[in-house]
């Protein structure tokens, strides 16, 4: 997986040497993720966590409506719930190299990118609490089921300018390999097994380092 990674880092700095004039677009986000944990019997995007992240968008062509971009990405992930007669609370933090594929539309400005995520578990804190009487669903073995420490993920990303080099993007993540293996269930003396996956949507500001507003481009052109 790593490996991967590290190709897909050094293609990309080879098509920045391949591409002559060009400009590269650094860039810094910050904002805030909703995510689930898909599996693990708590429903909803009920956890919240922080992201931030610095990265490089390299035009692959000329007209610069194609462009790849690699990330280096803190974020938080988890799930949350806080009913009775069951409470759950798990926080994944998670350092990511994003490497997406965007399109550029050359009118309205409007950035759409898909991509892939690798992601590496720096720790997690889980807890869960439930009354015995009740009839929720329990988790018999969550201490017992490490998550996994390395992550792969599908990202689908959008963007807008709200001002100048200022950008509003929405993203929405989703695992690709399980994060934990074969958690055991337990109800009414009934016991099952799952894997679980992140799912995340994700709302940031991003600003564009020799950001180029095409949509300006187009209009003066029009006149």
């Amino acid at each position: 997986m790593k490996k991967l990674i590290v190709a897909l880092i050094l293609w990309g700095v080879a098509m920045v040497g391949s591409i002559e004039g060009q400009t590269i677009r650094a860039f810094v986000a910050a904002g805030g993720n909703l995510s689930q944990i898909d599996g693990d019997e708590v429903y909803g995007f009920k956890k919240v966590g922080f992201t931030g992240s610095v990265g490089a968008m390299i035009p692959l062509s000329k007209s610069e409506k194609w462009l790849l971009s690699v990330e280096a990405k803190y974020a938080q992930y988890g799930a949350f719930q806080e009913d009775y007669p069951y409470s759950y609370n798990a926080t994944l933090p998670y350092v990511e190299v994003p490497v997406m594929a965007h399109f550029e539309d050359p009118i309205g400005g409007w950035t759409f990118g898909l991509g892939a995520v690798y992601g590496r578990l720096m720790n997690y804190k889980e807890t869960a609490a439930w009354d015995q009487t009740g009839t929720t669903t329990a988790i018999t073995d969550f201490e017992k089921k490490p998550y996994e420490r390395n992550d792969l993920s599908f990202v689908a990303d959008i963007r807008f300018r709200i001002w100048k080099n200022l950008k509003f993007n929405f993203r929405y993540q989703h695992s690709l390999i399980p994060t934990k293996r074969d958690w055991t269930f337990g109800y009414n003396n009934q016991t099952w097994t799952r894997d679980t996956y992140n799912s995340v949507l994700t709302a940031r500001l991003i600003w564009v380092f020799n950001d180029k507003d095409t949509s300006k481009k187009k209009s003066r052109k029009k006149r």
